[in-house]
């Protein structure tokens, strides 16, 4: 059970249901993003960053690598559900989304790439060490894209963390056990 309060539509300004008019399913919003709405600041904050995101430098499936790790590093398991799903329609296999969420490689340098950068965002408290960072310029990613790799952390953290003070239920199926 949800312990944010799950506002109704008809509390929400435009501007707010504005942003979340690509997130309805069947004409319906999410609970979880009305729970969100509890502060509309905070929705919207987040709706327009994932809104960029879209426009960034990162691929479908370099996104949902990385909100498949950050969940997994979090332990939100609604937002590991979901993104198992989503990185799966992203074109990424079981094989590669379990080796994500153990640290191994996926078989894709320029993936495990960026995903060792956000591995180090949540394990090191220094800033990222020359040897990564050269190994980034390596496979192409530029500043842009370091940035985006920094907003992408950012965004899913947001809803993993928000996932735990709200208690948010999972319902999807549960991504895979790491065995």
């Amino acid at each position: 059970m949800a312990r944010l309060h799950t506002r109704n539509e008809t509390e929400l300004t435009e501007e707010t249901l504005e942003l979340l008019a690509p997130t309805r399913v069947q004409g319906q919003i999410a609970d979880v993003y009305l729970q969100f709405a509890n502060s509309e600041h905070a929705l919207n904050a987040y709706m327009t960053m994932e809104a960029c995101l879209r426009h960034s430098q990162l691929s479908e499936k370099e996104l949902e690598a990385i909100k498949l790790l950050v969940s997994e590093t979090t332990g939100c398991e609604y937002c590991l559900s979901v993104h198992t799903m989503k990185s799966k329609r992203a074109g990424l296999d079981q094989a590669q989304q379990l080796a994500i969420r153990s640290g191994k490689p996926s078989g894709n340098e320029k993936l495990d790439t960026i995903l060792a950068i956000v591995r180090h965002f949540f394990n090191e408290r220094k800033p990222i060490p020359d040897s990564l960072l050269h190994s980034a310029r390596q496979h192409g990613i530029a500043d842009q894209t370091l940035v985006d790799i920094a907003m992408t952390t950012s965004t899913i953290f947001f809803t993993n963390i928000t996932n735990h003070i709200n208690d948010t239920e999972r319902t999807l199926p549960a991504a895979p056990p790491l065995s």
